[in-house]
């Protein structure tokens, strides 16, 4: 029974040790970001300009409404239903929708707004978690 225990103990040591070396790369400081930091690199490297994207062009992408208690509130504005309906209607069908709802918010009135997509046909909606 000792040399079984043994056997399992060493085994479980392998394993753990296997586990560490394959998710740290390594032991002794050489991690997942060890590399990071170091500026021993001589070679030249060429440099790309980032896409700038504007905060019209992530509107345009997605578009985030928010329920609070029995109001709507789109683009800094508390609007109707009928209201943020129209101003929805202006967009793409497949934007991404966003809806964040409060803990006032009506859960009634969080299933008008989503029944109202549907009906619209904006299928590309998800409520986002409290």
């Amino acid at each position: 029974m000792k040399k079984f225990l043994g056997f399992l103990l060493l085994a479980a040591l392998i394993a753990l040790a296997i586990w560490a070396f394959l998710h740290f790369k390594g032991f002794g400081g050489f991690g997942k970001n060890s590399e990071k930091g170091k500026g021993n690199d001589t070679s030249i490297s060429e440099t790309t300009k980032p896409e700038v994207t504007t905060a019209e062009d992530k509107q345009l992408e997605t578009a985030e409404i928010t329920v609070s208690g029995n109001d709507y509130l789109y683009n800094n504005e508390k609007l109707t239903l009928d209201k943020l309906v129209a101003e929805i209607s202006k967009l793409d069908k497949n934007i991404e929708i966003t809806i964040n709802s409060d803990d006032t918010a009506a859960k009634n009135t969080v299933d008008d707004l989503t029944d109202k997509l549907e009906e619209l046909g904006y299928n590309n909606f998800k409520k986002a978690d409290k």
